[in-house]
């Protein structure tokens, strides 16, 4: 009988797990049913072994109660701002998720805290009711039999589980399990050539190619995909007049609502991040050896690079990172006046960036902040607004706060391109969003707006989430086009290309597959080509992610690759 209501209890508190998690009945009954069964038998099995070992019922309830509350929470958390679960992996960004407090909706935690101290009380009240009875041997070795088991399938089938599942359908324990085992799909080795001899005969050449800029803007999209008569104006009136005149794109990511640094990764190396664990920062975990990027490339024609980042500079080992990457100099947040608790304006970032170029540096990136969630104050002193309406209230507030920092970062742009234009030397500049914001810690916005039309939680409502905006220009020559839909791996063979110059011959191979195929968007479980859906199991997925899987493999192993590679000792952060 006391077997029976621990099993009911665990199915009390996975019901509960996932209210706490998706907060919405509906989304709850996306739950498959034989996976709330598997879910339930995960947990009483945990309560059963965490029983057997500690040999007492109620102290073991209480904390499995509480460990239970906690997941719940954090699934709620994440799947608000990442559209994903929580996993083991976010125990390795603890220090960057701690730093991003702030970010959270006050009203919603409130309303959150409540909810998981009222379900806790109602929990270990009903485990009162569970009386302690002694397992007898056949009992306790069928719980080390059966744990055995379950921890064995969960490490050797996690890999396979994880590239198909959804939060929204398999239940908050069995999504955090599936990622125990997840390596990368790559071999990562350290070459041990010595990379600073290649560039001996090189650091001081005087390169008549054009100036570059990458520009990262933080949280950038074209909000008038909802329509311009959900409008009362324009809110990025100078980016739409700029493209009919530049090489114009709308790119997928595997980012939405944070992951900037795998959006720098893809853009700068042409290097995919479906290789590793999702959810995972490659800056923080992977990054251990030089790898080719668009600073290495061109410090072998004499360019000297510099990132600017207006943001802590220990945040996903970016300090360490970038020199990997082959940049000369980091700024962070140190090198900015910064007098408020607001993020960096773009105008900062931008008038820096003018400035380092009048000082000889050929190569500035950019990776802006001032778009960055909260939208929850007033803090810009414009009139965008959106006419429709949300069932939360505080949604359009915060839309409309996020609409007016478009306005601030076009004008930014404006500014920035008008000064290009006067410049003697022709510069190149790229610009381009990082991932789609999280407008309100609701996760209603994109289905309400309807941003996306298709149905949630389908391949084509997260292809349409991936997206976004980004143009080439050049200040002296005509650099025309319009591609709809490309892979951001496909963005630096692009512009390569167009500073014409030699680069590695895994980005040329990469940018003619991309092409040649169609490929609009490469994902871990599905490929978007010429506008169509392959999944893992199509023959068309299998052709594309071998290709992409090998390449990635020789960059990360083959010591061919090190002539493209450089590391700076006189590398600085300020």
């Amino acid at each position: 009988m006391e077997f029976l209501k621990l099993l009911g209890l665990s199915s009390i508190i996975i019901l509960i797990q996932e209210f706490l998690s998706k907060k919405n009945l509906k989304k709850v009954l996306m739950l498959k049913p034989h996976l709330f069964v598997v879910n339930t038998l995960i947990l009483f099995e945990i309560i059963l072994l965490s029983f057997f070992l500690a040999n007492m019922i109620f102290p073991v309830l209480q904390i499995i109660i509480l460990i239970s509350i906690l997941l719940g929470c954090a699934n709620r958390i994440k799947m608000d701002y990442r559209q994903t679960g929580f996993t083991p992996i976010d125990f390795l960004i603890f220090k960057e998720a701690k730093s991003m407090v702030g970010a959270l909706n006050k009203k919603s935690m409130i309303r959150l805290t409540i909810a998981s101290i009222v379900a806790t009380s109602i929990l270990i009240v009903i485990s009162f009711n569970i009386k302690y009875e002694p397992l007898s041997k056949n009992i306790s070795y069928l719980i080390i039999v059966l744990s055995i088991i379950l921890l064995s399938a969960f490490y050797f089938l996690g890999p396979s589980y994880n590239q198909n599942i959804s939060i929204y359908k398999v239940g908050a324990i069995f999504y955090f399990l599936s990622y125990l085992n997840d390596p990368p799909k790559i071999i990562l080795s350290k070459r041990l050539r010595n990379l600073n001899k290649e560039f001996d005969n090189n650091s001081s050449l005087d390169t008549n190619g054009p100036d570059i800029i990458l520009i990262q803007s933080e949280s950038f999209v074209d909000p008038l995909i909802l329509g311009r008569d959900k409008f009362n104006k324009d809110p990025l009136p100078f980016y739409r007049s700029l493209l009919n005149e530049v090489y114009s794109f709308s790119m997928s990511t595997r980012a939405f609502g944070g992951g900037t640094v795998n959006t720098e990764y893809e853009i700068i190396t042409g290097l995919s991040t479906i290789l590793f664990p999702r959810d995972t920062t490659v800056f923080s975990s992977y990054i251990k050896a030089p790898l080719p990027s668009l600073a290495s490339i061109l410090k072998k024609q004499g360019y000297d690079s510099l990132l600017i980042h207006p943001y802590l500079e220990w945040y996903y080992n970016r300090i360490d990172v970038y020199k990997k990457l082959g940049f000369d100099k980091f700024l962070s947040i140190k090198s900015f006046d910064k007098k408020d608790t607001n993020y960096i304006n773009d105008i900062d970032v931008f008038k820096r960036i003018l400035n380092e170029l009048d000082n000889n540096k050929k190569l500035v990136m950019g990776v802006t902040m001032q778009n960055h969630t909260p939208y929850n104050s007033e803090l810009y002193q414009y009139n965008n607004k959106y006419l429709g309406d949300f069932s939360n209230k505080m949604t359009k507030k915060h839309f409309n706060n996020f609409l007016n920092g478009l306005t601030k970062t076009d004008n930014s742009l404006k500014y920035l391109i008008n000064a290009l234009r006067k410049r003697d030397r022709e510069t190149i500049l790229l610009f381009y969003g990082d991932h789609l914001p999280v407008i309100n810690q609701d996760s209603s916005f994109y289905e309400e707006s309807q941003w996306s039309k298709a149905k949630f939680d389908s391949w084509k409502y997260y292809f349409d989430l991936s997206k976004s905006p980004g143009f080439i220009w050049s200040n002296k020559r005509i650099i025309k086009n319009k591609r709809k839909d490309i892979d951001a791996t496909s963005v630096l063979p692009i512009l390569l290309n167009e500073i014409n110059i030699d680069y590695p011959d895994y980005l040329k191979t990469l940018g003619k597959l991309f092409k040649d195929e169609k490929i609009n968007g490469l994902f871990r479980n599905f490929i978007v080509k010429n506008g169509c859906y392959y999944g893992l199991d199509k023959s068309e997925y299998i052709k594309i992610f071998k290709i992409v899987k090998d390449i990635n493999e020789y960059v990360y192993n083959d010591a061919n690759i090190d002539r493209w590679c450089y590391i700076n000792n006189s590398y600085t952060v300020n």
